[in-house]
C-alpha cells in the first residue's frame, strides 16, 4: 500500500480537515477578546481596496503617494500595521483590483475570500487531477496565510497553474496567460528565462504580447505619468525597505536571512546576487539539456524563491505547484529518499517559520527552499534519464 494512493489520500484528508477545524475552533475561542477586537480583517487587502478606491475617484497618481494612499486606508480604519503599506505593484496590477471598491471593504474582502481559494484550488486540480491532493492544497497553511494577509499569492498561483496547464496543449495561449505575471515580475522571473533558453518561441511570443498589451493599455487608461511615479516611488521605497533590518526579517530570502543574522547591507546583498546567479546558471544549464518543457518550468518555479532579495511568506503559495508535480510523478516512479518527510515539512512550514522569524529572528525559508530545489533537481534528472515516467 503506497504512501499517497487514493484511499490513503481520502483518509488523510478527512483526518486533516477534522483536525484543522478543531484547532481553528480552539484557537478562536481561547484567543483573548481584545486581540479579536483589534484583529483587522484581511490584513493587506486594504492596500488593494484603497488603490481601487483611488482609481474610481480618478486619483491615479496618488496611488504611488504614501500619504494619500494611507489616508484612504485610514478612512476605513483598517491601518493597524506597525510599518508603512506602500503600493509597490506596477500599473497593470490596477486592472485586477479595479472593481474591489465597488463594494464596502468588508463585503469586498468576503467575496474575495470565498471565491479566490476555490477558483485557485479548482485550477490546481487541472494539474494534479486528484481532488484529494487539491483539497489538501485548499486547506493548506499557505492558503490560510494568503487569506489572513489578504495578499495576491492565490492570484499568482492561479495564473501560473493556468499557464502551465496549457504549456504543451496551446503554447500561445499559455504564453498569453503567463504574460499576466507582469503584475509581479520579480517573483517568478526565472519562468520566462527558462522558456527563452528552452526555445519555446510561441509561448514567449504569447507572454510578450499580453505583457506588452497590459503595459500599453495601462499607459493609455491611467496616463504615462503613472509609470513615472511608479518607478520613482518603488525605487525610493525598495531602498528604504531593504535597508531596514526590522523589515528584512519578514523577507523569506537569502538576503533577509543574512540581514537578520547581522551582516551589513552590502555584504548580504552581494551574497544574494552571487547565490542567485549560481542558482540561475544551474537551472538554465539543466533547461538547455532537457527537452521536457513542463519539467523545466517546474524546476524554474522551485528555484525562484532563491533568486530575489525581496520575497515574503505570502508569495510562496505558488510552491504548491512544484510540490504537486513531485507527488504526481512519484505516483509513476515511487518516492525517492527523503521526499515524503520533506513534503510534510514543506506543507506545514508556514506554521513554524513565522514563529522562528519573529520570535527567534531565524528565517528558515531559504534553507527549506534550497533543500526543496535539490529534491526537485534530483527528480528532474531522473525523469530526463527515464522519459517514459515523465
Amino acid at each position: 500500500m503506497t504512501f499517497l494512493n487514493k484511499d490513503r489520500c481520502d483518509a488523510y484528508l478527512r483526518i486533516y480537515v477534522f483536525v484543522f477545524f478543531t484547532v481553528f475552533s480552539i484557537a478562536y475561542f481561547t484567543t483573548p477578546k481584545n486581540l479579536l477586537v483589534n484583529f483587522k480583517l484581511g490584513g493587506d487587502f486594504i492596500l488593494f481596496w484603497a488603490a481601487s478606491s483611488q482609481i474610481l475617484h480618478g486619483h491615479f497618481s496618488d496611488i504611488y503617494n504614501t500619504a494619500a494612499h494611507e489616508a484612504v486606508m485610514q478612512s476605513e480604519q483598517f491601518l493597524s500595521h506597525p510599518y508603512k503599506l506602500p503600493f509597490l505593484y506596477p500599473p497593470p496590477m490596477l486592472f485586477f483590483i479595479w472593481p474591489l471598491a465597488f463594494f464596502t471593504y468588508t463585503l469586498s474582502y468576503t467575496l474575495w475570500a470565498f471565491s479566490a481559494p476555490i477558483i485557485t484550488a479548482k485550477t490546481l486540480n487541472l494539474l494534479c487531477k486528484n481532488w484529494s491532493i487539491t483539497a489538501f492544497a485548499f486547506f493548506s497553511p499557505q492558503f490560510i496565510v494568503s487569506l489572513l494577509t489578504g495578499q495576491n499569492g492565490l492570484l499568482i498561483t492561479l495564473i501560473l497553474a493556468m499557464g502551465i496547464f496549457y504549456l504543451t496543449k496551446k503554447p500561445f495561449l499559455s504564453g498569453l496567460i503567463l504574460g499576466l505575471l507582469v503584475i509581479k515580475p520579480h517573483v517568478v522571473f526565472l519562468v520566462p528565462l527558462c522558456l527563452i533558453f528552452s526555445r519555446q518561441w510561441r509561448i514567449v511570443a504569447g507572454m510578450t504580447t499580453s505583457a506588452s498589451f497590459l503595459v500599453i493599455l495601462s499607459s493609455c487608461v491611467f496616463g504615462l505619468e503613472i509609470w513615472k511615479r511608479f518607478f520613482e516611488y518603488s525605487h525610493v521605497m525598495h531602498n528604504s525597505m531593504l535597508h531596514d533590518v526590522s523589515l528584512c526579517q519578514i523577507f523569506v530570502t537569502v538576503f533577509g536571512f543574512l540581514s537578520v543574522r547581522g551582516l551589513p547591507f552590502i555584504a548580504a546583498f552581494w551574497i544574494q546576487i552571487t547565490f542567485s546567479l549560481i542558482v540561475v546558471a544551474c537551472v538554465l544549464y539543466n533547461t538547455i539539456k532537457s527537452k521536457n518543457i513542463y519539467n523545466n518550468v517546474i524546476l524554474s518555479l522551485a528555484a525562484s524563491p532563491l533568486c530575489t532579495p525581496y520575497l515574503l511568506h505570502y508569495d510562496l503559495t505558488y510552491m504548491l505547484i512544484p510540490a504537486i508535480w513531485v507527488i504526481n510523478t512519484a505516483f509513476r516512479t515511487g518516492f525517492f529518499s527523503w521526499e515524503k518527510p520533506f513534503l510534510l515539512v514543506l506543507y506545514f512550514v508556514p506554521f513554524f517559520t513565522l514563529i522562528l522569524t519573529w520570535r527567534y529572528h531565524f528565517p528558515v525559508e531559504p534553507i527549506v527552499a534550497t533543500i526543496f530545489l535539490c529534491l526537485v533537481l534530483r527528480r528532474h534528472h531522473y525523469l530526463e534519464k527515464h522519459p517514459q515516467n515523465a
